[in-house]
C-alpha cells in the first residue's frame, strides 16, 4: 500500500508543478496513475490531499456543488471539468442533467 500512496502523492504534486490548464493535459497525468472508469478520466479520493486542492494550487477555480465529491473546475484558460465521486468529465456534466 505504501507504493500506492507514494504514487498518489506524486500525481498530485505533478499537477501542482506542471499546472495543466486543459482537460487533455490533466487527463494525461491522471491516466498514468489509473485508467478511466465511468468518466473520461479518474482519480480516487480517500486521502488527506485531494485533486480539487491540487488543481486549485495549479490555478484552477473549484466550485463545490456537494461535499468534496461533486464539483466543477475551471482553468485560467476557461476549460471546464466536472468531478463526480472520482470520475472526471470534459465540460459541465451538470448542465445535461
Amino acid at each position: 500500500m505504501d507504493a500506492y500512496w507514494k504514487k498518489y502523492d506524486r500525481t498530485l504534486k505533478r499537477i501542482e508543478s506542471e499546472k495543466p490548464q486543459t482537460f487533455d493535459g490533466l487527463k494525461a497525468i491522471l491516466d498514468e496513475f489509473e485508467p478511466p472508469s465511468s468518466g473520461d478520466a479518474f482519480f480516487p479520493g480517500g486521502a488527506d490531499e485531494t485533486l480539487g486542492e491540487s488543481l486549485r494550487a495549479a490555478g484552477w477555480h473549484i466550485e463545490y456543488r456537494e461535499g468534496d465529491y461533486l464539483w466543477l473546475g475551471t482553468s485560467k484558460t476557461g476549460e471546464v471539468i466536472s468531478h463526480v465521486e472520482g470520475d472526471l468529465y470534459r465540460g459541465n456534466a451538470f448542465l445535461a442533467r
